[in-house]
């Protein structure tokens, strides 16, 4: 006796991939308040000036192309705007008075989102210009917040 058969695997599978893809779904959401907590709870309230729990990284131009975009929370403080992505860990701090240029763009590295991109233009720890950009929701909310505190 067959104990799956051709009618049985037909409404199997796809219960199974929707079980999947809902698990997933939970273990990345999990993962992705986690980080965003991890980092809110890296500062206090009062000096946190803006936050977005949820951004797309679209890397580094020191490094490269060879970055895909990225998930993870953008944090602004009175000095240091702080990037964490979700997975794996990876950090991104950039001094506020590193900052020489903040601009929205269309696209950064040859990625061209369809929402706003925010570059930052900074020299990095060896004194280097470097730039990094968001592809973030609230752009208008970031340009002022970031300009009021860096001096461009």
């Amino acid at each position: 006796m067959q104990f799956f058969n051709q009618q049985t695997m037909t409404l199997l599978v796809p219960v199974l991939l929707v079980v999947l893809y809902f698990t997933i779904k939970n273990h990345l959401n999990k993962i992705k308040s986690k980080r965003a907590e991890e980092l809110f709870t890296n500062y206090h309230k009062d000096r946190i000036l803006y936050f977005s729990k949820e951004v797309d990284y679209l890397g580094r131009e020191s490094i490269g192309k060879r970055n895909i975009v990225k998930n993870g929370s953008l944090l602004l403080t009175p000095d240091e705007l702080h990037f964490l992505r979700w997975g794996p860990k990876e950090e991104l701090i950039i001094p506020l008075e590193n900052i020489k240029k903040v601009e929205e763009v269309n696209s950064f590295l040859g990625v061209n989102k369809n929402k706003a991109i925010l570059k930052i233009e900074f020299n990095d720890q060896n004194g280097e210009l470097d730039s990094a950009a968001w592809s973030i929701d609230n752009m208008h909310a970031w340009m002022e917040s970031l300009k009021n505190h860096t001096s461009n």
